[in-house]
């Protein structure tokens, strides 16, 4: 791993410094770290890295390290806590391996480093996985989940897929293992006779057929019928007394986003939060069908439009999770009204 110095908080007066460890995040953590450091009491000093020595999340960071590639979790993690007793990490906010991270949290408790992941390994773990997700939801009565079918094989993919498909509506697939939708794709077979369409996202059954025949078996892939309606993010962190933080975000085919606290899905998050107790922010994605939210997944990190929210409301998750992993509770006062935001690209010089 490759160090560089970049510009340097000095600590105002006799203020706390609290150092934060950001490992390999979206790009978007330009934001969360920005957000982590507007604190009147606490001075943070805010270390990251990346594989990529070029992340634009650089520019905000105290210190800036280049991270090697690793062949497995149990090195990685290796490596994360040999990094936070090295440069004496208070707080670690990992993204990469954070699965792993949360399976071991127990060696950086025993060198003073507070994780902000979920403890609970084995939840850790079943929200990781979409499958596993909605049979949690189904289990506990929690919300709607979506039709879906788990297949291995090309056979059991094109069985699904008749079954799903109908003359009103489309299929959609994507790997349960999967993050930042990588993966989904919705079957169309008019992109094949329309060249002037965009396919984005968009595949032709005969090319999954194709390719899932070569593959021969695969990591568990979920089919179910594509859900044409508004797609809600939900930015939440669960209350230790008093009222959960959830602001929903409905997004639209542009930039701009509408902070609108509908019922429906204000109360699905607050059950979910009420059952399984997470400790840390999360985020749950849903899509309206038929005037119904169906569960799409649930993230237990924050959310990379999570500065929207804050722009929005002023409720300032990535401050209040730090705050409250060291000890510190902080109350924000709600503002609910229905707000839409957007953003720009912004150059931003790094080096």
């Amino acid at each position: 791993m490759r160090e560089h110095g970049l510009r340097q908080t000095a600590p105002s007066g006799s203020m706390k410094t609290v150092r934060v460890w950001f490992n390999h995040w979206f790009s978007t953590a330009y934001h969360i770290i920005r957000m982590i450091g507007e604190d009147e009491d606490i001075n943070f000093a805010m270390v990251g890295s990346n594989t990529d020595e070029n992340c634009v999340y650089r520019a905000v960071c105290d210190e800036w390290f280049t991270e090697a590639k690793f062949g497995d979790s149990d090195e990685y993690v290796d490596f994360c806590v040999a990094f936070c007793r090295a440069r004496k990490i208070d707080v670690f906010a990992p993204r990469r391996g954070i699965r792993a991270v949360s399976r071991r949290i127990g060696e950086f408790d025993a060198i003073g480093v507070k994780v902000l992941a979920e403890r609970n390994h084995r939840m850790m773990s079943a929200l990781s996985d979409k499958a596993e997700t909605y049979r949690l939801f189904g289990d506990a009565g929690i919300g709607h989940i979506p039709p879906y079918r788990v297949v291995t094989s090309a056979a059991e993919y094109e069985e699904a897929y008749h079954r799903f498909k109908t003359e009103s509506n489309r299929v959609c697939l994507k790997f349960a293992s999967d993050e930042g939708a990588v993966s989904f794709r919705v079957v169309d077979d008019r992109i094949e006779h329309n060249l002037t369409e965009n396919a984005g996202t968009k595949v032709a059954h005969a090319n999954v057929v194709e390719a899932l025949s070569r593959l021969g078996k695969f990591p568990e892939l979920l089919v179910m019928p594509y859900l044409s309606g508004a797609e809600i993010s939900v930015d939440c962190l669960s209350a230790r007394d008093g009222e959960h933080i959830i602001i929903p975000r409905r997004k639209s085919w542009r930039r701009s986003e509408t902070i609108k606290f509908d019922h429906d899905i204000v109360n699905i998050c607050e059950a979910f939060l009420d059952k399984f107790g997470l400790r840390c922010p999360c985020n749950l994605q849903f899509k309206y069908e038929g005037g119904v939210p169906y569960l799409l997944e649930v993230n237990a990190r924050m959310s990379g439009g999570i500065q929207l929210s804050y722009a929005a409301t002023g409720i300032n998750i990535p401050n209040i999770a730090v705050n409250r992993l060291l000890g510190v509770e902080k109350r924000p006062v709600w503002d609910k009204t229905t707000r839409v935001v957007s953003f720009i690209e912004t150059p931003v010089l790094l080096r």
